[in-house]
């Protein structure tokens, strides 16, 4: 899949973020940088860039991300940047010959929207514009946002001034060659706008919409970036395997850390370290046997629990997701169970010096292992009803070993622990064995 991008302009709106607009980082990850991977999530492996303002700096920064993604990312220049958008897409007419995509460097989007775009039937010389149907879409800015009217598939108006309207241009489109046409007949009537060459394919019933309601948004201001970061920090909030304390106590905390996290070159799996590191800490604590040192041990692990999230959100927000990167967190989230679980065992037989304490530590240990090792099978089987009920899980786990400390009852926050992670991993085995029976 082709796809062109414009980031030929100054971006004065966002200059307190920075000089070059398509460079700046929202949440450790510039803008031109997000519009490419996500395309690249959705399929398009063939990259133009129309470049204007700043054109070397950005073209540094394009060829280092050409290595790192390992895509073709070709830089077309446009000397007349200060010109309106449709002057840059046309500078790529001799570079493209085929149905493209067309970008905007400040528009971030759900790749979602590129795919469904890309899977509609273009007929030759038509063009589809992506239509976000929500005419009360908060992330809007009506004062800036192209509008468009359509009837039935058809646009009939599109222009940043009109007042009849029923969406809004969200600056992507899927394109045949034809477009190329129409901006040069645009421009010969004096029009250099992009809107002005749509308008053209539209008195031709030449200019199709596809509706939307997924994410976008147009970065253009310091306002609008400030939407998009909350936006993009919403997603982190969605993951459906999240039990109850992750999802209302370490996740808000979690993403500040993140927040502050992806600023730095700093990768997920060396978060996971960290967070295995910490939780190594707090069972040597446990072990000492000394009610101080269970008190700062417990607020460790929990505090390892919470960092343990941003692994996940770091690499999500810097598209640096990977299956290894989860099974290697999966792995050292054992790792650290047992020996969290296994501090405590001790502190406790230290204390008591019990044999049953030994058993109850053992069984703790194999319930914890065992709910982790049931819970990929589980959660695909029962994924709806999951949804509806409380997920057991590290999180809780972790919590109750804080509990304990903090209150002192590390006793009695093993045998619970024991008794309910063996009696939760026995009725995920009931269940799934009657929802295949």
């Amino acid at each position: 899949m082709k796809c062109l991008i414009i980031a030929a302009g100054k971006g004065t709106r966002l200059r307190r973020k920075g000089e070059v607009k398509p460079l700046i980082p929202i949440l450790g990850v510039p803008l031109i940088e997000r519009v490419i991977r996500t395309a690249k999530q959705a399929g398009a492996d063939d990259f133009y860039v129309v470049l204007g303002y700043e054109a070397k700096k950005i073209k540094t920064f394009l060829n280092q991300l050409n290595q790192i993604l390992n895509i073709r990312i070709t830089t077309i220049q446009n000397d007349n940047w200060e010109k309106e958008n449709g002057y840059s897409v046309l500078k790529a007419k001799e570079f493209i010959s085929e149905p493209f995509i067309l970008l905007m460097s400040d528009h971030l989007f759900a790749p979602s929207i590129i795919q469904s775009l890309q899977s509609q039937s273009l007929k030759d010389g038509e063009v589809l514009l992506a239509v976000d149907i929500d005419i009360n879409n908060p992330l809007v800015d009506m004062d800036d946002v192209t509008k468009v009217k359509f009837e039935n598939t058809y646009i009939s108006n599109i222009g940043k001034s009109i007042d009849d309207f029923n969406g809004f241009d969200t600056g992507m489109f899927y394109c045949t060659p034809a477009i190329f046409n129409a901006l040069e007949d645009s421009q010969n009537m004096h029009d250099t706008t992009l809107s002005g060459a749509i308008n053209l394919l539209a008195d031709k019933k030449r200019a199709k919409v596809h509706k939307i309601d997924e994410f976008w948004i147009d970065i253009d201001d310091e306002k609008a970036f400030k939407k998009a970061k909350r936006k993009l920090l919403e997603t982190l909030k969605s993951k459906t395997n999240d039990g109850p304390v992750s999802r209302w106590l370490n996740r808000p905390v979690s993403i500040r850390c993140s927040i502050w996290l992806v600023n730095y070159n700093i990768t997920p799996n060396q978060i996971s370290i960290f967070s295995f590191l910490l939780s190594l800490v707090a069972a040597l604590f446990f072990a000492t046997g000394d009610y101080l040192y269970l008190l700062i041990g417990g607020i460790l692990a929990q505090f390892a629990s919470i960092i343990d999230g941003s692994d996940g959100e770091v690499a999500r927000l810097k598209y640096l997701s990977s299956e290894y990167g989860g099974w290697f967190d999966a792995v050292l989230d054992r790792y650290a169970d047992a020996f969290l679980l296994f501090g405590l065992t001790w502190y406790v037989y230290f204390q008591d010096n019990a044999p049953l304490v030994l058993i109850i530590g053992f069984s703790a240990i194999i319930g914890s292992f065992m709910l982790s090792y049931t819970a990929d099978k589980y959660d695909k089987l029962m994924k709806n009803r999951i949804n509806k009920g409380i997920r057991l899980g590290r999180d809780v786990r972790v919590f109750l070993i804080f509990l304990g400390a903090i209150f002192n009852l590390p006793y009695l926050v093993l045998a619970v622990i024991a008794i309910v992670m063996n009696i939760e991993t026995i009725r995920r085995i009931i269940i799934c064995r009657d929802k295949n029976g």
